[in-house]
């Protein structure tokens, strides 16, 4: 049983005024990088994490504009249709080709106006609609903008790091990401064959996930099967969570011992190493 999402019209609200924050403070933190060649993450350089962070908002225009062919590049277009989460590394590389632009002011203002049409196309839209996303799977059009905030908390502490300075990644704007793309993506209904046909290997791992931010959901691994599931007895593992930690963690920008040892995130229950084989397994774009 996939847990459904249930958008209230204040946590929408929230959301698209939350992308909208992030989106300024990582076009300020791009305008003050004075070397865009410096790298940044991987084999990129800061331009390139920037210039990831802009075609990716076009990206997510283009689902809501033209699903079919969402970046308006026939060979991108393809892979985006059928790529699994081991083809996104390619995917991005090609991407990155097709859209050359490295300039940090050009770039700055692309990822302004690919957010805003994000945030125009679902102005009226209803969030939970199915909208076509990647790999030809379905997500809800708030997961989105759910997923584009995720990029730009990510690839903003990137860049920050790269040029030494400061960046937040707030609780409230990370519990979004996390309820509202990773679960969905998760434990989505169209989502499973993203994960390709190792998904789910091993045996079966079922961790409860709670924070103050966010509403309990238990995320499940193993027996061929990733998904979110409704709190309920059965656990293995209970994880309290601050969202912004857990999300460094999960997408492998800070050690998961470094969260523990802080207690912002905290493993309990009957047998709490589990959420540690949880958290290594988890695979994520």
């Amino acid at each position: 049983m996939d847990v459904r999402l249930e958008l209230t019209e204040h946590r929408w609200h929230d959301l698209r005024t939350a992308l909208a924050a992030a989106t300024e403070r990582f076009a300020d933190l791009l305008l003050s990088c004075r070397d865009p060649d410096l790298p940044a993450i991987g084999h990129w350089s800061v331009a390139e994490v920037a210039a990831h962070a802009a075609i990716v908002s076009r990206m997510q225009a283009g689902f809501l504009r033209s699903p079919a062919a969402p970046l308006g590049v026939p060979e991108i277009d393809r892979l985006l249709a059928s790529a699994t989460l081991g083809d996104f590394a390619r995917l991005n590389d090609a991407a990155l080709r097709a859209f050359p632009e490295r300039s940090p002011e050009v770039l700055a203002r692309d990822l302004r106006e690919g957010v805003a049409d994000v945030v125009e196309l679902s102005a009226d839209a209803d969030p939970h609609r199915s909208a076509r996303w990647l790999g030809d799977s379905r997500m809800p059009v708030a997961s989105l903008l759910a997923h584009q905030l995720n990029e730009i908390l990510l690839h903003g502490w990137d860049i920050a790091r790269a040029v030494s300075l400061p960046w937040r990644v707030p609780s409230a704007e990370a519990a979004l990401a996390f309820e509202v793309f990773l679960v969905q993506l998760l434990g989505g209904e169209h989502t499973g064959h993203l994960f390709g046909d190792g998904s789910g290997r091993g045996r079966r791992l079922r961790v409860e996930f709670r924070s103050a931010h966010t509403t309990p959901v238990v995320l499940v691994s193993g027996e061929g099967r990733v998904g979110a599931d409704p709190p309920g007895g059965g656990a293995d593992a209970r994880v309290r969570f601050e969202p912004g930690a857990l999300m460094l963690t999960v997408f492998r920008r800070t050690p998961l011992a470094r969260a523990v040892a802080t207690g912002r995130i905290v493993a309990t229950g009957p047998r709490p190493w589990v959420a540690v084989s949880y958290l290594r397994r988890m695979r994520t774009p």
